[in-house]
């Protein structure tokens, strides 16, 4: 079963099982190496459960997949500014494997669930490493929120004084108020 393609025409259509083989020609676009059987990655899609071929490898994929929650985990510790900290907790902590062009979603799909590795036929949660669920993240981002909020509530030490202005009303008579 495959599915249409919901977005444009270069991208692939999904698959309710998984490839036989690599497409012809398929390069990972983080290490231009060649995709074979011994680097082959899928990964599935939810709601659709569908699963679409990574244009990353396996291991490519699973470097993000290991290191995305800690990266956001460190911009937040280590951010000074105010609108990337901003920005960070309005989308909250991740939770799945995420990339826009290695992992791309079609239109109403909501996350990467699954990872297939062709090389050993594992299937595995797209889950990040150190991710937290449910309620456990829920706490855990309202916390984050709270110990920040003083810091995005002042003002940058870099911003300018507001300058006051007084407002002069000139009469007809051409005398200023």
């Amino acid at each position: 079963q495959v599915a249409e393609n919901a977005m444009d025409d270069d991208a692939p259509a999904g698959s309710a099982s998984h490839a036989a083989a690599p497409p012809e020609g398929a390069e990972c676009i983080i290490t231009y190496d060649d995709i074979d059987e011994t680097n082959y990655c899928e990964y599935q899609t939810a709601p659709s459960q569908l699963w679409f071929p990574a244009k990353a490898s396996s291991d490519a994929v699973e470097q993000l997949r290991t290191t995305q929650f800690h990266r956001w985990m460190e911009r937040i510790q280590q951010s000074d500014c105010a609108a990337e900290m901003r920005r960070l907790l309005d989308k909250g902590p991740p939770t799945y494997v995420e990339d826009a062009t290695v992992l791309p979603l079609r239109e109403g799909e909501t996350h990467v669930a699954r990872l297939w590795h062709m090389r050993d036929g594992r299937e595995t949660d797209a889950l990040l490493d150190g991710a937290k669920l449910g309620t456990e993240r829920q706490v855990f981002w309202d916390e984050l929120r709270e110990i920040h909020a003083a810091t995005l509530a002042k003002p940058s030490e870099n911003a300018e004084a507001p300058v006051e202005t007084t407002a002069t009303t000139t009469t007809t008579n051409g005398a200023s108020t």
